[in-house]
Formats: structure tokens, sequence, C-alpha cells
């Protein structure tokens, strides 16, 4: 039995509502408390990267697996990169060291999960 192809614009509502549920609460927090709380906020996002990087890549409308993957590890990158400044700009001592190793401890297990085993798609 073959898996059913792919819609073009099929996206995952839900993926959708919780990826406007996290930027609705990050703007609400930088409305109410500031950029510190912003920070902070970004560190969660960080903690569970893969799996919104996952997310996102599934909302796209794009047919091959190949593409939704190379888009969000290009979401990572820039996830790690973004809070990587942003714990420069607000925080002291070895800030990169701490990121990296937040990274390597919360987001192998995730990846491995999202992106190697490919959790929800049967082979």
């Amino acid at each position: 039995m073959s898996a059913k192809p792919r819609p073009l614009f099929q996206f995952s509502l839900q993926g959708l509502l919780v990826l406007m549920a996290i930027v609705a609460i990050g703007l609400g927090l930088y409305r109410m408390i500031g950029v510190r709380a912003l920070v902070h906020y970004g560190f969660l996002v960080f903690a569970v990267g893969p799996w919104v990087a996952w997310l996102a890549s599934e909302c796209l409308p794009i047919r091959m697996v190949q593409i939704r993957t190379a888009m969000a590890n290009l979401f990572l990158l820039a996830l790690f990169i973004g809070v990587l400044k942003l714990a420069e700009a607000t925080l002291q001592g070895p800030v990169v060291v701490l990121v990296a190793l937040a990274a390597v401890l919360l987001w192998t297990p995730q990846y491995m999960l999202f992106f190697v085993w490919r959790v929800g798609e049967r082979t």
C-alpha cells in the first residue's frame, strides 16, 4: 500500500495556531514587561527549537520533504543566531558556551525525533 501524495496547499491548522499563539504571547510580554521578558521568551522558544521548526516547516505549502527539512534547518540556524545575539546583548559571562551547550543538550533528542526518525510518517 503506497502513501497518499501530499496535496500542494495542505497545512497543519493546529501548527499554525500554535505558531500564532507563540507570536502573540511574545508580543504581549514585550508590550507589558519589556525587552528582558522578550529575551527570556526567546530562550523558551529556543528550548523547543526543533519542534517549532518542524511545525513551521509542516505549515509550508511544499510537497517535497527534503525542502521542508531544509527550511526547518534554516529556521533552526536563524533561531540559534538570534538567541545568541540576544544573550550576548543582555546577559554577562560566557554566553556562547551556555547557548551552545543548551543547543546540544536540548535540541539533540528533539532533532532526532522530528527530523531523523520522522515522527508521524510511516515508511
